[in-house]
C-alpha cells in the first residue's frame, strides 16, 4: 500500500489559492481550532504560509503589499459539554503557541442570554451546540479585527456533508457541498444566538482542504510531529446522522454497510453512495464519493457562472432594494437548474429577510421556485401578466419597459405598448397587517437609546450604526450631530426613529417631538425614475447604504 503524502506549504498554497475571498486576503487571518488533527493541520499550514509571505515581502520590500495574511490568529470554543473539553482546549492553545499564532479562548456562557441552557443529548442539541460555537467565533473575529476566518472541514467531511443532503432530498445546489469560500451572512430570522448583522455580509468563511482527505491531513500532523486531541464524540453514532454515516462510511470490514442499529438516527445510504460511484466508474472506489462530489461542485460553479451574465444581460437601473428584469433577458435560461438559482438569488437580494437565511431564500422550497419560474418563464404566453407574491417578502411587478429612452423608462402595466418592452420588478412586499416578528415588517424603530449610550459610552468612539430591515445599513456620526438635534433629544426629551418611506420602504430618521420632522432619508436619483425628495440640510452626519448583494457568494 502506497504511503499517504502529507500536504506540503507548496501544494497548501495552491490550495488557498482556490478559495480567495472576493475582498481579498485581510492582514490577520483567523482560524476556528478545535485541537483535533484536521484543525491542527491547518494552523501549522497557514502558520507557515504566513512566515514565509512574511519572509519573501521583507526581501522585496518592507511594506505589506502582496495582498496574502501576514498573521494568523487560533480561535478555539470550549463548548464544556465533555469531560474532553479541557484536554481539547489545553491541546488548541499548545499547538497555537508552538505554530506562533495568537491564541484566543472562547468559552460558551450557556443560560446567559441569548446563550439557551446547556443542551442534553437531545437531537435538537447538536442545532444549538453549533449556532453557540458559530455565536462565539464570529465574536471573537470582530474582536480581534478580521474579516475571514479558515475551517479544517476536507473531502470526507464534504462526502458525509452530500449524503446527508441526498437523504433530505436536496436540490443541485446541496448536493455540491460546502463552498471553498463563501459569505459570513446576516445568520436567521428571529434567532438572536445566530444573528451577525452587517457585519456578516462583511465577513468570510475559507475551506482549503475540501478537495483533500482526511488521511492526508493526519499525515500532515505525522510529518510535523504535531500532538492533536480526537474529540470522542464524533466517533459516538448515535448522537448525530453525520456521526452515523461517518461510521458506516469507516467501516472497514463491510465498506459502506448499512447497519446503524446501534444509532438512534438509523439511514440507509447505500442508494446515495451507490449513486456516487456510478458516476465515476473509472476511479479507485476508494475515491469514488469524493470525485463525484467534487464533479457536483463544478456543476454548480458553472451553474452561478451562467446566472451571473444572465443577470447581467437582464438587469436595468431601478430604486435601491429593488430588482428590475427585462424578460427578453430571462429567455437565456432555459435549464431548470439555471432558472432555480436565478430565483433564489433574486429573492435573496430583495428580501427583508436576513441575507443568506433560509427564510429569505423561501426556504429552497421547490414548490416555490417552480411557481415563479411559471410565471418568469411562462410555456405559453400568459392573457395577462399580473403583480403576484413571490415568497420572502417580495412581490413581482409585471412592467413595461420603454425602449431607448433615459425618461419615462418603466411604467406598471401588465401588457406593453409598441416601443415597449415586457419586464419584472422585484421589491419588499409590503408589511403584513398582522405581523408576528420584525422580520416581517419594516418596523418603526426608535434609536433614541442606543444613541445616546453610544454618545455617553467612552469607548463608543463617537459613532453608532444599525441594520435596518436587514436592508439598509445606517451609520450616525455623533461627533458631528447638529447642536439642534442633541438639545431636542437631551433637554426635551424627542425620540428619534427610523420609519420606512415610499413605496420602496427605504429608511428615513425622524425627530420626534411637538413638531415631528425628518432629519435623514436614502437619497437616491436613477434616470427614467421618479426621482427622491433630496434630503434634509445637515444630513451629513448620517449615512446610508443598502448592503445586500446579488453576487453568488
Amino acid at each position: 500500500m502506497r504511503p499517504v503524502a502529507p500536504i506540503t506549504p507548496a501544494e497548501f498554497f495552491h490550495l488557498l489559492q482556490r478559495c480567495i475571498p472576493p475582498v481579498g486576503w485581510p492582514k490577520n487571518i483567523a482560524v476556528a481550532n478545535s485541537g483535533g488533527p484536521d484543525s491542527t493541520a491547518l494552523l501549522f499550514l497557514l502558520t507557515a504560509t504566513a512566515r514565509s509571505r512574511i519572509s519573501s515581502q521583507e526581501r522585496k520590500s518592507p511594506l505589506n503589499t502582496d495582498g496574502f495574511f501576514h498573521e494568523v490568529t487560533s480561535i478555539h470554543v470550549n463548548h464544556d459539554l465533555q469531560e474532553a473539553a479541557s484536554s481539547m482546549e489545553e491541546m488548541a492553545e499548545h499547538n497555537a503557541r508552538i505554530c506562533g499564532a495568537r491564541s484566543i479562548v472562547e468559552m460558551i456562557p450557556w443560560g446567559r442570554t441569548p446563550f439557551p441552557a446547556r443542551p442534553g443529548d437531545e437531537p435538537a442539541g447538536e442545532k444549538v451546540t453549533r449556532e453557540a460555537r458559530y455565536n462565539r467565533l464570529f465574536g471573537a473575529m470582530q474582536w480581534v479585527r478580521t474579516n475571514v476566518i479558515a475551517f479544517a472541514h476536507h473531502a470526507d467531511d464534504q462526502v458525509e456533508t452530500v449524503i446527508m443532503r441526498m437523504s433530505q432530498g436536496s436540490s443541485a445546489r446541496g448536493l455540491a457541498g460546502m463552498r471553498p469560500v463563501r459569505r459570513w451572512g446576516m445568520g436567521q430570522r428571529d434567532n438572536k444566538l445566530y444573528t451577525f448583522g452587517a457585519n456578516g455580509m462583511r465577513s468570510w468563511v475559507v475551506r482549503p482542504f475540501l478537495h483533500v482527505s482526511k488521511d492526508r491531513l493526519l499525515a500532515t500532523c505525522e510529518a510535523n510531529g504535531l500532538d492533536y486531541v480526537n474529540d470522542p464524540t464524533n466517533f459516538q453514532p448515535a448522537l448525530t446522522i453525520r456521526n452515523a454515516i461517518r461510521k458506516t462510511l469507516s467501516d472497514k470490514e463491510r465498506p459502506y454497510a448499512t447497519d446503524l442499529t446501534s444509532a438512534a438516527p438509523t439511514l440507509d445510504i447505500t442508494p446515495y453512495v451507490d449513486r456516487l460511484r456510478a458516476m465515476v466508474p473509472d476511479y479507485p472506489p476508494s475515491e469514488q464519493p469524493r470525485e463525484a462530489v467534487r464533479l457536483f461542485g463544478i456543476r454548480l460553479e458553472e451553474v452561478e457562472t451562467q446566472v451571473t451574465e444572465i443577470l447581467n444581460s437582464s438587469r436595468l437601473p431601478s430604486p435601491p432594494s429593488t430588482l428590475l428584469l427585462a424578460s427578453s433577458g430571462l429567455t437565456e435560461a432555459t435549464d431548470n437548474t439555471v432558472r432555480t438559482e436565478l430565483i433564489r438569488r433574486c429573492l435573496r437580494y430583495v428580501s427583508p429577510g436576513p441575507w443568506g437565511s433560509l427564510w429569505a431564500e423561501g426556504h429552497g422550497d421547490r414548490d416555490t421556485y417552480q411557481r415563479i419560474a411559471n410565471q418568469l418563464w411562462p410555456s405559453t404566453p400568459l392573457r395577462e401578466r399580473r403583480p403576484f407574491t413571490a415568497g420572502a417578502g417580495v412581490v413581482a411587478h409585471p412592467v413595461a419597459i420603454r425602449k431607448n429612452s433615459r425618461h419615462g423608462t418603466v411604467r406598471f402595466r401588465s401588457s406593453p405598448a409598441e416601443a415597449e418592452a415586457e419586464g419584472w420588478l422585484l421589491a419588499r412586499a409590503e408589511p403584513y397587517q398582522r405581523a408576528v416578528s420584525s422580520a416581517d415588517q419594516a418596523t418603526i424603530v426608535d434609536i433614541t437609546d442606543g444613541l445616546v449610550n453610544a454618545l455617553e459610552n467612552p469607548r463608543g468612539r463617537g459613532g453608532y450604526s444599525i441594520l435596518y430591515d436587514h436592508r439598509f445599513f445606517v451609520d450616525f456620526d455623533l461627533s458631528r450631530m447638529p447642536p439642534d438635534i442633541a438639545e431636542e433629544v437631551f433637554e426635551r426629551g424627542a425620540r428619534i426613529t427610523i420609519k420606512p418611506d415610499t413605496r420602496w420602504f427605504l429608511p428615513s430618521v425622524i425627530l420626534g417631538g411637538d413638531t415631528p420632522r425628518e432629519i435623514g432619508r436614502f437619497f437616491w436619483r436613477i434616470d427614467g425614475w421618479q426621482q427622491a425628495k433630496r434630503p434634509p440640510l445637515h444630513q451629513s452626519w448620517i449615512r446610508m447604504k443598502f448592503i445586500r448583494t446579488l453576487d453568488a457568494l
